[in-house]
């Protein structure tokens, strides 16, 4: 349980607003991490979906099934809504470019959300391409006609998409839009931070012109990476696994507000950079000024006990 005043290790702490406006929560999830889902099931009522990695559409617009059957019966067992992760399994979103292929997906996936008695799907192609700009918004269209009525329809999208998304066409029909605001510096870049605040907000700007907020969440990270010092390969580190070695050199960025560490190794110096409860915090309070619709985590397979407490509280709900 947290009180007023969440401790975050070191000397720092930070007051959490319970009395602040509740925020709408996603809660993704993939399959490389289980271990936070016990943190789900102790505190169900800290979210508003559970988004889980379990469909892709190929070529055909055919839907392939990853269901865990096992998490699907806990997640419902503990009343919690399910809004399905649907992701682009061509890598190239071959079936957006033909007419047949795209209504054949829509439908597909509508038929799924029906059948299964979902509470709505989360749309995931990425990385967005630009030349099937039109075709996404035909698809969109045509998803949002098959879906039951009062089903959720959201969709992930990439900052920096070079005018891959057609936002007048695609707000009526999408709910809500996640905007991926994580891995300004992931494997591929140098050490840095995860999602610096003066990033996000400045993404966030940027949706805001073209999107209202009240259909925006903010994405969040759950993570964060390590490097050797020089290079561009990075290792994922869950948060629920931050190391004490981590933690014991950790120091806050007051600039990009993010926590980081460089400490010594066998291979050499060590940078990690992550997002820890005080950098979800920032987050969180930026969705809440800017009054956008909520956040979204990525994933709750990386969380623990604590950042479902934080988002009780920011969330004003108790367990």
């Amino acid at each position: 349980m947290v009180s007023g005043l969440l401790a975050l290790g070191s000397s720092a702490t930070l007051l959490v607003h319970a009395e602040a406006p509740p925020l709408q929560v996603i809660g993704f999830w993939a399959n490389d991490a289980t271990s936070g889902l016990n943190g789900l099931y102790k505190y169900p009522r800290s979210i508003t979906w559970f988004a889980p990695f379990w469909y892709s559409v190929d070529a055909q617009g055919r839907l392939i099934n990853r269901v865990d059957t096992k998490i699907l019966a806990q997640v419902r067992a503990h009343h919690i809504p399910i809004t399905p992760l649907v992701n682009d399994g061509t890598g190239t979103q071959a079936f957006l470019a033909s007419s047949s292929t795209q209504i054949s997906a829509a439908r597909n996936i509508a038929d799924m959300v029906k059948k299964e008695h979902f509470q709505g799907v989360c749309i995931d192609f990425e990385p967005p391409h630009t030349s099937l700009a039109k075709e996404l918004d035909a698809f969109s269209r045509d998803l949002r006609d098959f879906l039951p009525h009062g089903a959720v329809f959201t969709m992930s999208v990439v900052p920096h998409s070079a005018g891959a998304y057609n936002w007048k066409q695609l707000t009526p029909e999408v709910n809500q839009f996640v905007l991926m605001s994580y891995d300004q510096h992931d494997d591929g870049s140098y050490a840095g931070p995860v999602a610096a605040t003066p990033w996000v907000q400045s993404i966030l700007a940027r949706m805001e012109r073209s999107v209202p907020g009240y259909k925006i969440d903010l994405g969040v990270a759950v993570y964060g990476y390590t490097w050797h010092a020089g290079s561009t390969k990075a290792t994922t580190v869950p948060f629920n696994a931050v190391t004490p070695t981590m933690r014991s050199h950790a120091k806050w960025d007051t600039l990009d507000q993010e926590t980081y560490a460089t400490y010594p190794s066998a291979g050499g110096k060590i940078i990690a950079w992550w997002e820890s409860l005080q950098g979800m915090n920032q987050k969180i309070n930026l969705a809440k000024r800017d009054h956008v619709a909520g956040i979204a985590l990525w994933h709750t397979g990386y969380a623990n006990d604590a950042v479902y407490q934080l988002l009780l509280h920011q969330i004003g709900k108790q367990p």
